[in-house]
């Protein structure tokens, strides 16, 4: 270790300025926060009215191994082990997608789209991970009956801890959307959401080392010679298991918005809408069952 001080103050601004030959100079800056709120408990307001906080040598290897793997393009929520999503913190590890902004909208976009009911509203999350979606619409919407599936175990694992923090009764089940497996165990739904990997493999060498090195393929990437292999998949599914004017959800490839269109216009889906994300990207589609 380099770093010329064990004075917290001193130590945020050294590995900020080291991360910053990775990332830019903001993004490090809040990298390097999030380590110190996670393993030390203060945050920049604390700093500013003691700035002789000051670490011991144990704790100084702690922060200085942290960011060591941030500096091997490590994402910072693997490195602290969770992540923030619509005000919840989820745990995560590498077989899990992180979060990412726009799943949040997606979140909210759902819960403006879903009226209450005295009835119960069933929800179906396809493709779950760290069950964010579930979680937060069953936090938000305890009125809601909530499923979620994954093809990935561990993912299912960890989505059922997260659950069990915030006291969210989530179906959580293991399932392949590609199989032939029907879905006769699970109740007619309301609504089905999903957002599932979207990304051509051909787009990988545009993508930061971070992503590419660390999260999981499976979750990102599909073939090039069939993008939308998913949101087929999931239309003819929601054909099956969706009620009457049900909707559905989707996060899509910005540049796949009219091909998403017309996977559920030949499914029988009505209403369909396509929305931007907080970037102006096309980012969102929703229709309703017929």
């Amino acid at each position: 270790m380099n770093c010329p001080s064990n004075n917290l103050k001193t130590i945020v601004a050294y590995y900020a300025a080291k991360i910053a030959t990775i990332y830019p100079e903001e993004e490090s800056r809040q990298i390097v926060w999030m380590l110190v709120e996670n393993f030390f408990n203060v945050n920049r307001l604390m700093l500013s009215v003691n700035q002789d906080l000051r670490l011991n040598e144990s704790e100084l290897l702690i922060f200085h191994n942290a960011c060591e793997e941030i500096l091997r393009h490590t994402p910072v929520q693997y490195v602290i082990g969770k992540a923030n999503f619509c005000g919840l913190s989820f745990e995560l590890n590498t077989s899990i997608l992180i979060p990412r902004p726009e799943t949040e909208q997606l979140t909210q976009l759902i819960l403006k789209k879903i009226p209450v009911n005295p009835i119960p509203i069933h929800i179906l999350d396809i493709g779950t991970g760290s069950g964010c979606i579930a979680v937060t619409l069953k936090k938000e919407r305890p009125d809601c009956e909530i499923y979620a599936c994954d093809i990935n175990r561990n993912a299912l694992q960890t989505a059922q801890k997260n659950a069990e923090r915030h006291n969210a009764l989530v179906h959580f089940f293991h399932y392949d959307i590609l199989s032939t497996d029907n879905l006769s165990s699970v109740p007619e739904m309301d609504v089905i959401i999903s957002n599932p990997p979207y990304i051509p493999f051909s787009e990988k060498l545009a993508m930061r080392s971070n992503v590419l090195l660390h999260e999981p393929e499976t979750a990102l990437f599909v073939p090039d010679e069939d993008p939308l292999l998913f949101y087929k998949a999931i239309a003819k599914i929601a054909r099956e298991k969706l009620a009457d004017g049900g909707k559905i959800f989707f996060e899509i490839n910005e540049k796949f918005g009219n091909k998403t269109t017309e996977i559920l216009r030949q499914y029988g889906f009505i209403n369909i809408i396509i929305e931007n994300d907080f970037r102006g990207k096309v980012r969102f589609a929703y229709a309703e069952n017929s």
